[in-house]
């Protein structure tokens, strides 16, 4: 289905020194970021936000968020016992030589801009909000770049859409072209989490569009993490890419696809006074009735 887009990683070079290779994976990146940018900009001001502050704020998030994606992707390697390739400080964070884990850099830059938020003192819950679709739409478009990069494939399949993968991007299990010869066909994970991302930008805009000015704000940030964390805890079964916990088939992106799952949860429910007492109610005070003085 896809055998025709065969597109050479490497979209132009500057004539830097003795160059300097641009990659479509960064310009397909760079594109979804600013369809997320675009869109969230024009919600925040329908919210009565100030869009000056999201720009700023914007910065530092997306900053953070790939220093953090990196640092994660980084240890998870080495807890997976493939951490030989990091020899040193600057093998560790040269975003361009590949690696990182999109679901770490969003815990990091959700927490660098709670702080922001809380710093600039905002309301939190508003950017939250606008942060939820704009990632699943940045994130969607981005996913093509690992197609170009021909990374982001699952286990071999029979389906017909099915992709091809060139010897030298094989992961170590798939490499033995005898038992995996070149016409073996590998799941296009990155085409399914493509889809499911770019459809929940979709569905929660419609959701918002309706439910704006009726829903608590942090509501649709709460939807966004059920969405979210639920298809990539799916995905991570078709991505043998990722290091697991021992010997078992759990992922470490697994385990915290299911926390923001169960954080968007209970985000939806507080937010709209649902949430289970989790440490028991208040004990309320008992007035005890005031003695009747006797009259003698």
């Amino acid at each position: 289905m896809l055998d025709g887009l065969n597109i050479d990683p490497i979209a132009f070079t500057i004539p830097i020194g003795g160059g300097f290779p641009i990659y479509w994976y960064g310009i397909i990146v760079t594109i979804g970021i600013a369809v997320g940018v675009i869109w969230g900009a024009r919600e925040i001001a329908r919210r009565g936000q100030n869009v000056d502050e999201f720009f700023n704020g914007l910065i530092v998030v997306i900053f953070s968020g790939y220093i953090f994606a990196r640092l994660t992707y980084v240890l998870l390697e080495v807890f997976g016992g493939r951490g030989d390739q990091f020899q040193s400080f600057l093998d560790v964070i040269n975003i361009r030589s590949g690696g990182i884990n999109i679901l770490g850099g969003f815990i990091g830059a959700a927490v660098v801009g709670w702080l922001y938020i809380r710093w600039r003192k905002l309301n939190f819950w508003h950017y939250a909000d606008v942060a939820g679709p704009a990632l699943l739409i940045a994130q969607g478009i981005g996913r093509w770049g690992n197609f170009i990069n021909q990374e982001l494939y699952g286990p071999p399949t029979t389906r017909p859409w099915g992709i091809l993968i060139d010897a030298p991007y094989r992961l170590p299990q798939f490499a033995d072209l005898t038992q995996y010869p070149l016409e073996t066909r590998f799941h296009p994970t990155f085409l399914y989490e493509s889809i499911w991302l770019i459809l929940g930008f979709f569905v929660l805009v419609t959701l918002n569009s309706r439910f704006r000015d009726k829903w608590q704000p942090g509501t649709l940030f709460g939807i966004f993490l059920i969405w979210w964390g639920a298809g990539r805890a799916f995905l991570e079964f078709f991505r043998p890419d990722q290091p697991t916990i021992g010997s078992s088939p759990i992922t470490y992106s697994f385990l915290m696809a299911v926390t923001l799952v169960l954080a968007g949860i209970w985000i939806v429910l507080k937010r709209n006074n649902r949430a289970p007492q989790i440490f028991g109610r208040r004990r309320q005070r008992v007035l005890k009735p005031k003695p009747r003085r006797q009259i003698d």
